[in-house]
């Protein structure tokens, strides 16, 4: 079988982070993986997280920061980084100025009942 997507589906968010999925539960049915194209804004943070998914990031622009077991990292362009499900995460622009853009692959697909955030 052979699939092609000419757009994605964007993921409501009232943070300004714009979520392009291609392939994944919301654009293509799929459940086992999604792929999806993110542009967070400059300064953007989401509050800590525990996914039921294994993440994989690759950025393309900008900088993403990624907080994790102890560890702050950065993924600049052309890096990658791998996010275990059930991992404590916070990410976030690395960058007060400059939008991030980056894609994300989980394994199984993102759904935002896999995903619990916590609130200050």
């Amino acid at each position: 079988m052979i699939q092609k997507v000419q757009h994605g589906s964007i993921f409501p968010r009232e943070d300004g982070k714009i979520i392009d999925e291609h392939f994944g539960v919301l654009n293509t049915g799929r459940d086992a993986f999604s792929l999806a194209h993110m542009f967070a804004p400059p300064a953007w943070r989401e509050p800590a997280q525990v996914a039921a998914f294994d993440e994989l990031v690759i950025v393309v622009q900008g900088a993403l920061a990624i907080e994790a077991d102890g560890q702050d990292i950065t993924v600049e362009p052309g890096e990658t980084c791998f996010v275990q499900r059930e991992t404590r995460v916070i990410y976030s622009n690395a960058s007060q100025e400059q939008q991030c853009e980056y894609w994300s692959l989980c394994m199984p697909a993102f759904r935002p009942d896999r995903t619990q955030l916590e609130h200050s």
